[in-house]
């Protein structure tokens, strides 16, 4: 068996989750992330979601640059305000998702979905391939992925005005 190959075991897939008595993040220059974790600094560490659509604050996976996993925070509320602040920058730098405020319009034509909207202030068009594979519901709203794979999101369909339910609902199967 060469050398190289590493092989897995149980010690290897065990996973520490951090909390605040342990984990302490800080802002280092050019926007990046810090960590010190059980006394030990790490210079820069990359935060992902494990459950990014479901659970967007709880089990966020610490690597550092090499992508070795540092530990997981089991919920993000248990840490002080301003370390939450610095986990959920991290984080929107990771996971962009624009939220959809109004729906202008929605037209199909050969099987596409032509989405005219606006986010916030600002008016967004985008195509959407079979749209009932491309709406992931969660709770009161869903998300919608465009052929480019970006995500937008509407965070609660009932809170958005009824104009804009009823340029999507015919198309919400």
């Amino acid at each position: 068996m060469s050398d190289s190959i590493q092989t897995i075991s149980p010690e290897t897939l065990k996973s520490e989750y951090v909390s605040p008595e342990n984990c302490e993040f800080f802002a280092l220059a050019h926007g990046f992330l810090g960590a010190r974790i059980d006394g030990k600094e790490y210079k820069r560490v990359i935060l992902s979601r494990a459950l990014p659509l479901t659970e967007p604050d709880k089990y966020i996976c610490i690597c550092d640059v090499e992508k070795n996993e540092l530990g997981i925070i089991n919920d993000t509320s248990v840490f002080p305000e301003e370390q939450r602040k610095l986990i959920a920058q991290e984080l929107s730098k990771r996971y962009f998702c624009p939220v959809i405020t109004e729906i202008k319009s929605v037209k199909e034509k050969f099987g596409n979905f032509y989405f005219d909207v606006m986010i916030g202030d600002y008016k967004k068009n985008f195509t959407v391939k079979n749209l009932t594979k491309n709406i992931r519901y969660h709770g009161e709203g869903f998300d919608v992925i465009d052929v480019d794979g970006n995500r937008y999101r509407i965070p609660d369909f009932k809170a958005i005005s009824p104009k804009s339910r009823r340029n999507l609902e015919p198309y919400l199967y």
